[in-house]
């Protein structure tokens, strides 16, 4: 059962967040920070769903073992982790920078005109992914170690602990990363939501042109705002146990504890996979890119086919033509046929008339 919901949650939030980056990226809506920042979300989402999920499709449905995928060699557990790692940590902290630029672009028009800018949006995301990858840089030399055993086939390999620490990553870096991945978003993002939601409510502080740039702007904001609670409610849960109690759940049964850990990862993992339904239930722009993109895959699949009905007419027309003048070249070579056929029959006929005759004349003679 885990790991067809795993493999369920992998394929939606694939084919979710790579529908997401293609409508985002649609001139009218990338014209919008907001929308950069997303694209970030939806790629960095991507790339966390092909971490411990990976793991678990390997481990319930292809290993007959249920080894770990990290176990198979040291490279594997290195990149299995590092890529966990920086993905959820990068996805939730750019969420964070655009939950805070919205924030400070409402609350100052010198931010949005100086450090808000469309242009500095690519530096901010470029910078965020930088310093997510030298924090989990350590991960790439110092995770796992071989051991020896001679009952392994390949490397015997214990990962997620050091020669010398075996509480490298769990729970030492875990407790790191919940706080950066969890916990100092949750109170940047909480705060931004409430003052973002204030100034929504008290519109008249919104400076805008007209009215449609105004309805665009709110439906950014109650996108925004979705996303951000939804990443707040379903990854909360597991900051709170994995941090305060796992620890003083030692004396539960380990089965417990166990289905424990797998629903509440579940629930984390999720959030990584339905931003594109967030995005499609909330935003009435976004649904119109959408229908615009399927409409143009959908003209181009038609225009492929023509084009290649168009190509093959006249292949098509030629080998017709061929093959009819062949049929006639076949006719005229039987006409001829029975023509030379029926001249040698009269031929003949006329050669034994004239040898009847020929034979009545000697008689007479005779």
């Amino acid at each position: 059962m885990l790991h067809f919901t795993t493999t369920e949650r992998v394929i939606i939030g694939t084919l979710g967040n790579c529908l997401s980056i293609l409508v985002l990226l649609r001139q009218n809506l990338r014209r919008h920070v907001t929308m950069r920042y997303l694209i970030a979300v939806s790629v960095a989402d991507t790339v966390s769903l092909y971490g411990w999920n990976l793991n678990n499709f390997y481990k319930f449905t292809i290993n007959p073992r249920q080894d770990n995928l990290e176990e198979i060699s040291i490279f594997h557990c290195r990149a299995v982790s590092f890529m966990s790692f920086v993905g959820l940590q990068l996805s939730s902290w750019c969420l964070t920078a655009v939950s805070l630029d919205r924030c400070l672009s409402l609350y100052s028009m010198a931010w949005k005109h100086s450090f808000g800018k469309l242009s500095r949006t690519v530096y901010n995301i470029l910078a965020l992914t930088i310093l997510c990858l030298l924090l989990n840089c350590h991960i790439l030399f110092k995770n796992g170690y071989r051991v020896n055993n001679p009952s392994c086939t390949q490397d015997c390999v214990i990962c997620y602990k050091t020669p010398t620490d075996s509480t490298y990553i769990f729970p030492n870096w875990e407790r790191v990363h919940l706080i950066v991945y969890n916990l100092f978003p949750f109170i940047i993002m909480s705060a931004c939501n409430t003052y973002i939601i204030y100034v929504t409510i008290n519109s008249s502080r919104i400076k805008t042109k007209s009215r449609r740039s105004q309805n665009q702007l709110r439906q950014i904001t109650v996108m925004l705002i979705s996303v951000t609670f939804a990443f707040i409610l379903l990854t909360l849960p597991t900051c709170v146990y994995f941090v305060f109690f796992r620890h003083h759940m030692s004396g539960e049964p380990r089965l417990y504890r166990y289905m424990l850990q797998i629903i509440l990862v579940s629930i984390q993992f999720t959030s990584h996979a339905v931003n594109f339904f967030l995005y499609c239930f909330t935003a009435t722009n976004f649904r119109h890119e959408l229908f615009a993109v399927v409409k143009l895959i959908c003209h181009k699949q038609t225009t492929n086919i023509q084009t290649q009905t168009t190509l093959r007419m006249p292949q098509q027309q030629a080998k017709e033509n061929q093959d009819g003048a062949t049929l006639e070249k076949h006719r005229i070579e039987i006409n001829n046929k029975n023509v030379r056929t029926i001249a040698g029959k009269q031929k003949e006929k006329e050669i034994i008339k004239d040898t009847s005759s020929q034979d009545v004349i000697n008689e007479d003679s005779s």
